[in-house]
């Protein structure tokens, strides 16, 4: 195909464009994606340099599908009340002290992230701390940023806990092991840093008296269950996913065939109609991720990539320079704007310099990057924006300045100690 300089400049201005629209809130995302994706492919047709079965070949249809199994599956199981059912149990172990519910809920929310999406997991645990914060008189606020902030650094530990991931992963072909093997140390030495930095920020809030505590002691976590045969049926199908993630290298069963079994299992099981079951499938978010692939699609085909990879490059021949910038680039840029589309961008850049430099290192920067820097502040995750918006609903609106104070402190934390463990890894 010919590339000249005018399907550069059109192709880049199309993109710009299509990113100011999803980021500027005034078109709903999908919306405005698809948009883009629409104004890109006319000037692919125009100018030659892409029609639609090039957009199709663009598509990680490897995504799309592990997206569609694991929500399938989420959503069926929430319906048995298991997550609500955890939730209680631990709030029950707290016995209303203040510190102990945030340890505790923090903890469930972060290791949830790591095998089911965070935003999800959001949505399930933050109505449930709103009813338990009204029921002991204690304000919610520093439990739900604890919950929306190590949900995001819990789901840069594995492969399926974070959309990032799942791009990245299917994108360099690393397994689900790999990423643990890479991603859990720095995940797990932030975590234990938040939990530190959390007991210092909110020392006045520890102090709290919780009220009505024997009321809460009273209560049976076993009255959240509303199906316990289908809850076991699919906890099984859940370890035996996470079990063919972990062995893939001996198996050879892609990632996506699992989740999209998985889900098809459960929704067998459920005996539900399919038009009820995906109602819980965020079809607006698989589109999105369509038209986002499409979109960087177009920047590939005219070569636009390929000389951002060359100018990072340029800047330093050192591989961990390079990831230190990789990681802070995708950091800042995922802390201001949704680490999707951030991601979506920069992984065929990183492609290309990985193939360059022949170092699968530059991977987990990118990784680490779009998954600590979300928190920084609260419209860099997707798991932020739907906290602040649940705790406007509930009245307990959490302000910029309480994400200041915890949010952006531990989202420069954990990439300070991504740095480190970079370092450590070259």
């Amino acid at each position: 195909m010919g590339k000249t300089g005018v399907p550069q400049v059109v192709t880049l201005a199309i993109f710009i464009i299509s990113y100011i629209l999803i980021f500027s809130g005034k078109v709903e995302r999908t919306s405005a994606a698809l948009i883009g994706l629409f104004m890109m492919l006319s000037a692919g047709y125009i100018f030659g340099f892409m029609n639609f079965e090039d957009v199709l070949n663009h598509v990680d249809w490897e995504v799309i599908i592990l997206l569609f199994g694991m929500m399938t599956y989420v959503g069926l199981m929430a319906k048995t009340g298991f997550f609500k059912y955890l939730g209680m149990k631990a709030i029950k172990l707290s016995k209303g002290q203040p510190w102990l519910i945030f340890l505790y809920l923090s903890l469930i929310t972060t290791f949830i992230s790591m095998v089911i999406d965070n935003v999800t997991t959001i949505l399930l645990i933050i109505p449930l701390t709103m009813e338990l914060a009204d029921m002991l008189g204690i304000n919610p606020v520093p439990v739900i940023l604890g919950e929306t902030i190590l949900s995001n650094v819990g789901g840069v530990g594995t492969m399926i806990g974070d959309p990032p991931n799942i791009m990245i992963g299917l994108a360099s072909s690393h397994t689900f092991n790999d990423f643990l093997i890479n991603l859990l140390p720095p995940v797990l030495l932030s975590l234990l840093l938040s939990i530190i930095l959390s007991k210092v920020v909110y020392r006045k809030w520890l102090k709290q008296k919780s009220k009505n505590a024997e009321k809460l002691m009273d209560t049976q976590p076993r009255r959240y269950i509303r199906d316990k045969k289908k809850m076991r049926y699919f906890l099984c199908i859940l370890f035996g996913m996470v079990a063919f993630f972990a062995l893939e290298n001996y198996t050879g069963i892609h990632p996506s065939f699992v989740a999209l079994a998985g889900g098809t299992l459960a929704l067998l099981i459920s005996l539900e109609d399919p038009r009820e079951a995906f109602k819980s499938v965020e079809w607006s978010t698989l589109v999105f991720f369509v038209a986002l692939f499409s979109l960087v699609g177009g920047l590939h085909e005219v070569g636009l990539l390929s000389s951002l990879a060359q100018w990072l490059s340029s800047i330093s021949g050192n591989v961990f320079v390079l990831a230190l910038i990789i990681l802070w680039i995708s950091g800042l840029s995922s802390s201001f704007v949704d680490n999707i589309p951030i991601t979506a961008a920069l992984i065929p850049v990183v492609s290309i310099m990985v193939r360059e430099y022949h170092s699968e290192f530059l991977w987990w920067a990118l990784a680490m990057g779009v998954g600590m820097g979300g928190n920084i502040t609260p419209i860099g995750s997707s798991a932020g924006v739907i906290a602040l918006s649940l705790s406007k609903r509930y009245g307990h609106e959490i302000g910029i300045k309480d994400w200041i104070k915890f949010g952006t402190l531990v989202g420069f934390a954990s990439m300070t100690i991504c740095s480190l463990i970079l370092l450590v890894m070259y």
